[in-house]
């Protein structure tokens, strides 16, 4: 999900090409802080400070939003040639960039290297697009964020943000309640998955707001009734927590998301114990399982890691240059690959197919299904069903403010769930 601080922060890489030297490790944390700080810079046209906290986001994260910017202040610093290396950089990893309406890189004009990259930044504005709609919420207020599917049954369930409540749809379109946060007592619907043997809904939900100091929490509920099975819930007293996406293995285990407390959480069928599976990451949000149910993929700010579910063990998976891992929000395996929703940072929001090699631990192909649409507004998640990928395409959670209100209502429009073929 796309939270408010997410929305600040939109993902080991380390640039080779670059020579950043004596630059320290920043911890999570820090980097979250670090890039407030870098965006403010910016914006105020303080590019000394954007320089000198830019390159260690650079290197810490490998986010190319960082490294488009962090080009921008080399230009405006007097330092051309660290500008262009950034430049051929994201040119290499397939970014657009149009730079040449870019006034940040006025002093590069007429830079024989510069008119090299903007040709090439254009030849990488391949316009892909291959999806149709599959259904409209009726409803310009609601604010979507997650979804799920029930192949057995053909529904899709479709969760709030704004209105606090689940929805069931068919694939034509006609849409009713299925729980409301009001009488189950949970709030903002994040991620959700329906269970294995399409019984039960999951969904990670969370509160930002205060008098109740925040909550998260993860639900079920049954398919059939809408009934609460059980719930599983932490407050923020001792620290931040923010429950995203989810997934759950055949056996029924329960794996999901801690964006602000940067872990990743377990739930075995068989107790009733949230147990810390895996930490220290930053920001996670989307998490996939393979069909074995061996390895799980966990997308933060950084880029996306593999971890083994029987060791634990985790590692990252390398692009190798091909391409970018960052700003990934939906994330599912499918036919070995993953399938993606991504934004590098320059609102070019894409639904990408990443191959990888899971013993080398890289990316060997990343190809684009659907390049970015005018009427998408920050496309959230999705569902794979029958060879299809189905995703939100327009959640417009900008307009939802932390207090829940929302800001321009009039302007909003109703949301619509596209779908892509993946063969």
């Amino acid at each position: 999900m796309k939270t408010f601080l997410f929305l600040l922060v939109r993902q080991l890489f380390v640039l080779c090409t670059l020579a950043f030297v004596s630059i320290p490790t920043l911890r999570a944390q820090d980097v979250i802080d670090n890039y407030e700080r870098f965006r403010e810079a910016y914006a105020d046209k303080k590019y000394d400070q954007c320089v000198l906290l830019g390159e260690p986001l650079a290197k810490r994260t490998d986010h190319p939003g960082i490294q488009y910017t962090l080009a921008e202040c080399y230009c405006q610093t007097g330092q051309p040639a660290k500008s262009l290396d950034l430049l051929d950089v994201l040119v290499e990893r397939g970014l657009s960039y149009a730079i040449e309406d870019n006034a940040g890189f006025s002093k590069l004009q007429g830079d024989k290297r510069f008119a090299g990259y903007i040709r090439a930044f254009a030849k990488n504005r391949v316009v892909l697009d291959r999806s149709v709609l599959s259904f409209m919420i009726k409803d310009s207020l609601f604010i979507p964020e997650g979804i799920a599917s029930d192949s057995v049954h053909h529904a899709f369930f479709v969760g709030s943000l704004a209105e606090h409540k689940v929805i069931r749809c068919a694939d034509g379109g006609s849409c009713i309640d299925f729980v409301a946060g009001e009488r189950s007592g949970f709030w903002m619907v994040l991620g959700m998955k329906v269970s294995p043997d399409h019984k039960s809904l999951w969904i990670c939900s969370a509160s930002e707001q205060d008098p109740t100091n925040g909550h998260s929490g993860i639900f079920r509920f049954d398919l059939s009734s809408g009934e609460l099975i059980e719930k599983f819930v932490m407050d923020n007293k001792e620290g931040d927590h923010l429950f995203n996406d989810i997934v759950i293995t055949r056996d029924g285990n329960i794996y999901f998301t801690d964006s602000k407390a940067g872990k990743v959480w377990q739930k075995k069928f068989d107790n009733d114990v949230l147990a810390e599976y895996a930490a220290d990451f930053i920001y996670p949000n989307g998490i996939a399982l393979d069909e074995v149910n061996k390895v799980l993929f966990v997308a933060d700010f950084t880029g996306l890691y593999m971890i083994d579910i029987t060791t634990g063990k985790r590692s990252p998976l390398n692009h190798q240059g091909r391409t970018y891992l960052n700003g990934i929000d939906g994330l599912y395996y499918y036919k070995g690959s993953l399938i993606a929703i991504q934004d590098s940072g320059n609102h070019d929001d894409r639904v990408v197919r990443f191959y990888y090699d899971v013993k080398k631990g890289t990316i060997t192909k990343a190809r684009t299904l659907q390049s970015v649409r005018n009427d998408f507004v920050i496309p959230t998640t999705g569902a794979i069903v029958n060879g299809h990928f189905y995703y939100i395409a327009n959640s417009q959670l900008r307009s939802l403010q932390p207090d829940g209100t929302i800001t321009n209502p009039e302007r909003l429009v109703n949301p619509v769930i596209f779908k892509v073929k993946l063969e």
